[in-house]
């Protein structure tokens, strides 16, 4: 619409933003440990990939490649990820947050799916993903968990909502009250600002750019857990 044409953020601008808030996160988290002021800042960048995992999922061509391209990434990041929380290459306690986003994607074209089912019981499945999703989330440990997985389907399911900022805005407080317990979460809060500003396009996009913060995510984790290992 008219007044959304008008606001000053685009896809590209929201990526920069929510890469360089994790870089700061991940600074933090892996060199400076006594530095809580970059885990705060950090806390910006998850809502802000989960709003653009919703927009990837409304506007891919190809929700396939869409689905691999996540995996294969979620599976490079999955050693730097580990070295980065255990000190160690090989743990399965904890998984990169390309897995939530992932499932986040796969429930959000679910509930696409269910939409073409006007009966009530062909709806079963949809919301039998949205609990396998929460599930998988939640049981496999990923980064943010089953919680993160929802995070996606709510900006996924507001985004041609009237009022969606009111309820954008109640979604993400439940999110960062139940996602940890530690209440830092909610300085994810402010992450709504950037997105309450997207025009809705997307700016310089090719493929280049596209994987570049893909790839972004596991080279970033392998040189900061590297030289927190074996360097510092």
């Amino acid at each position: 619409d008219m007044n959304e044409k008008k606001l000053p953020l685009n896809s590209l601008h929201l990526k920069l933003l929510a890469a360089a808030s994790m870089l700061i996160d991940h600074m933090g988290f892996t060199l400076f440990p006594f530095a809580h002021w970059m885990r705060c800042v950090g806390r910006l960048a998850f809502p802000i990939f989960c709003f653009l995992i919703a927009e990837g999922c409304a506007h891919t061509r190809d929700k396939k490649r869409y689905a691999v391209r996540l995996l294969l990434f979620a599976l490079l990041s999955e050693l730097p990820f580990n070295l980065m929380c255990t000190g160690q290459w090989f743990s399965l306690q904890y998984q990169n947050v390309l897995w939530t986003l992932l499932l986040g994607a796969l429930v959000c074209w679910a509930m696409d799916w269910a939409k073409t089912k006007p009966e009530m019981w062909q709806r079963l499945p949809a919301d039998a993903a949205i609990a396998v999703g929460f599930i998988l989330g939640q049981w496999g440990n990923t980064d943010y968990g089953g919680w993160g997985v929802l995070l996606v389907l709510l900006f996924y399911l507001t985004r041609e909502v009237r009022g969606k900022w009111a309820i954008q805005l109640v979604g993400m407080f439940l999110f960062c009250w139940f996602c940890t317990p530690w209440r830092t979460e909610l300085l994810a809060m402010p992450a709504l600002l950037p997105i309450f500003l997207y025009n809705g396009e997307r700016g310089l996009s090719n493929r280049a750019v596209q994987y570049g913060f893909y790839a972004f995510y596991p080279v970033h984790i392998l040189i900061l857990s590297v030289l927190a290992q074996y360097v510092f």
